[in-house]
């Protein structure tokens, strides 16, 4: 079985999330499908080199990772909802000095 273009899809999901969407969870979300899709191609390319267990260890490094860019943006996310009261990242560019 190719992984290959399911890798591309959610890559490219992650993409158009980042580019097009205003709202901060939706920005995370984004940036978390391009997480995942990078932990499956580092897991595809063990299967594809008969090293998975290397790669597996590279892939639970990456997830590790990811967790703790997540919790740091939600509170990010907290924060700027406490102070302004909405998730718009237009509103960010009021916070610029």
């Amino acid at each position: 079985m190719n992984l290959l273009p399911l890798i591309f899809v959610l890559f490219g999901l992650g993409v158009f999330c980042l580019v097009t969407k205003h709202n901060l969870v939706k920005l995370l979300i984004g940036l978390e499908l391009l997480g995942k899709a990078t932990t499956l191609a580092i897991v595809w390319s063990g299967v594809l080199k008969n090293t998975v267990a290397y790669n597996q260890s590279l892939a639970i490094v990456i997830i590790v990772i990811e967790v703790m860019v997540v919790a740091v943006f939600l509170g990010l996310i907290y924060a700027f909802y406490q102070q302004s009261n909405t998730l718009d990242t237009e509103e960010l560019r009021r916070l610029k000095g």
